[in-house]
């Protein structure tokens, strides 16, 4: 279960547009919950004398320059949430190991990305997917745009939530559950499934009445993994989508356009229509226009 429901919200912030919408979306989520936030300006210094040289302290500018930036991070979000508590520090280390670390006694990790799909927003994308794959609580992977803002229009919101019949969507629908409680929101449970052919010898499956029977199967499979919770909270909109698709990463972005957050399961390396989570949660990172949260591990609904 998860052990931390009152552990702070912990930030990865750099001072960067994404950072900052990650800041203003951590904030508004402890500020909810009634917790701490944490800002943590990851550091690792380039070295910058051999190893003859005699050590000096000339490393007092760059210090201050991150204290510079994380003291306006702080100080930008204090400004919307006065009575929130807020605790801003550095830690040595690589970013996403520097954040991974902190989530240990976290309730949730929020970073941002700048990431686009392609090589280069692969690349741009990696800290926020290396911290979702291995951070110890749920991460929500924010963009740097408005978009990635919690929702605060007058129109209802919604969360997507991906399922696979694995315990770690069962866990990820959980979290869905917390959020959607906890935002007034609806949910859509997308479930996916497919059957491939077998190319150049013959169709894996030939008849109509099979596939029809694999449909009735996935749509009995996510109506009872959904049935537990409509009982818990009758109050709660939860709906549920059974998509025949090879692609996981398309099929949740489909479903959650206009959604407010999008939901799945890891195990750490797999999830999703059992895809490996390079290929699902990175994809999600890259190409999301909403915010995504990545559940990992050992969690628990917090009611």
């Amino acid at each position: 279960m998860n052990q931390r429901p009152f552990g702070p919200v912990v930030v990865a912030f750099d001072g960067s547009k994404a950072a900052r919408a990650a800041a203003a979306y951590g904030a508004q989520v402890a500020n909810r919950r009634g917790l701490g936030l944490t800002m943590i300006y990851a550091h690792q210094p380039t070295p910058m004398w051999g190893p003859a040289t005699p050590i000096l302290d000339d490393y007092s500018w760059e210090r201050d320059w991150i204290h510079q930036i994380l003291s306006d991070g702080r100080n930008e979000v204090a400004l919307a949430y006065p009575e929130l508590e807020i605790d801003a520090k550095i830690m040595s280390g690589s970013p996403a190991g520097a954040i991974i670390d902190a989530s240990a006694t976290a309730s949730l990790v929020v970073t941002g990305t700048h990431s686009t799909a392609g090589i280069i927003g692969h690349l741009a994308g990696s800290v926020a997917a290396q911290i979702a794959a291995h951070a110890h609580t749920p991460v929500i992977v924010v963009r740097e745009t408005d978009s990635a803002r919690p929702h605060s229009s007058a129109s209802p919101a919604r969360i997507v939530v991906g399922l696979d019949g694995s315990d770690e969507s069962q866990r990820a629908l959980a979290f869905a559950v917390d959020e959607a409680v906890e935002r007034d929101a609806s949910i859509e449970a997308v479930y996916g499934w497919c059957i491939p052919d077998v190319h150049d010898i013959q169709p894996f499956i030939n008849s109509t009445y099979v596939l029809e029977e694999e449909k009735a199967k996935a749509d009995r499979l996510v109506s009872e993994a959904v049935s537990g919770w409509s009982d818990r909270y009758p109050d709660l909109a939860i709906m549920h989508r059974i998509v025949y698709t090879f692609d996981a990463v398309d099929a949740l972005l489909q479903a959650a356009t206009e959604a407010d957050l999008i939901v799945v399961g890891s195990r750490g390396h797999g999830g999703f229509l059992g895809l490996r989570l390079g290929s699902t949660v990175d994809g999600l990172i890259r190409l999301s226009s909403v915010p995504v949260a990545v559940v990992r591990g050992e969690y628990a609904a917090r009611r």
